[in-house]
């Protein structure tokens, strides 16, 4: 029993460090991003994937468009710096509704983490607020395209936030725009801020895609204070475990 308190806290304190180095997606790094197996909308985690399609009029337009609004299964693998060769599966949002993503790997690549604020600046905090507060609930078709309708209308229309007038208009109705409005009239600044979010820009950008890739770090290779403190903690409990068993063969 000693010996397991002790392994305990080493493992606690590897435990901090691993989460910290794992496949960090640091800003200004470039990456490539691919389609490695089944379709872009079929999550590993979700048996059908998780998309609607809905229609829409973008930029004054008064011709409506369609997509497939949902969440996003993709790969992406460090080019600068190399940081390993195997690629990494990732969850991600588009913030362009009037482009497409290829299914088969034509990605406009390489690609350059970016900060929300970088582009999308009147956005970035309701952009967070959004995630922070309602990417949990994204666990079914109609909540996928909602939240994914939810990020084109602040990418487009941040102080608007209505679906029905500015930039921005979703033109089908049902429950993912009744989703979709019901959060975007929540964000108020009060809420649980994401931390983390990255953009993929594509770069150098051209006709492929254009497409810009918001996910969720890490996004640093550091630990940040509060990791230190676990590690902290970490350590504290190797010494004291140290301690007691100490004690006990004194003791014995």
């Amino acid at each position: 029993m000693k010996f397991t308190n002790f392994a305990a806290a080493f493992a606690l304190t590897l435990g901090a460090l691993t989460q910290v180095h794992a496949a960090p997606l640091v800003l200004g790094d470039t990456v490539q991003v691919s389609n490695q197996t089944g379709t872009v909308f079929t999550p590993s985690t979700y048996s059908d994937g998780l998309f609607t399609n809905v229609a829409f009029k973008l930029n004054g337009s008064t011709t409506t468009s369609h997509a497939s609004a949902g969440l996003f299964v993709l790969d992406h693998k460090h080019v600068t710096p190399a940081v390993g060769t195997s690629w990494t599966q990732f969850l991600s949002f588009c913030l362009e509704p009037d482009v497409f993503l290829t299914t088969n790997n034509q990605f406009d690549n390489p690609y350059t983490v970016n900060s929300v604020s970088d582009g999308y600046s009147t956005a970035s905090d309701a952009i967070s607020e959004l995630w922070g507060r309602y990417f949990s609930s994204v666990t079914s078709d109609v909540t996928a395209a909602a939240f994914q309708v939810a990020l084109w209308e602040l990418a487009f229309g941040a102080t608007d936030k209505n679906l029905d007038t500015g930039v921005f208009q979703l033109v089908t109705n049902g429950g993912v725009k009744t989703q979709a409005q019901e959060w975007l009239t929540s964000l108020n600044g009060s809420g649980p801020k994401a931390q983390g979010l990255v953009v993929l820009t594509d770069n150098p950008r051209s006709n492929i895609d254009n497409q810009d890739l918001l996910t969720q770090g890490p996004v640093n290779d550091v630990p940040e204070p509060a990791m230190l403190a676990l590690l902290g903690i970490g350590l504290a409990g190797i010494g004291l475990a140290r301690r007691r068993q100490s004690g006990a063969a004194q003791a014995a």
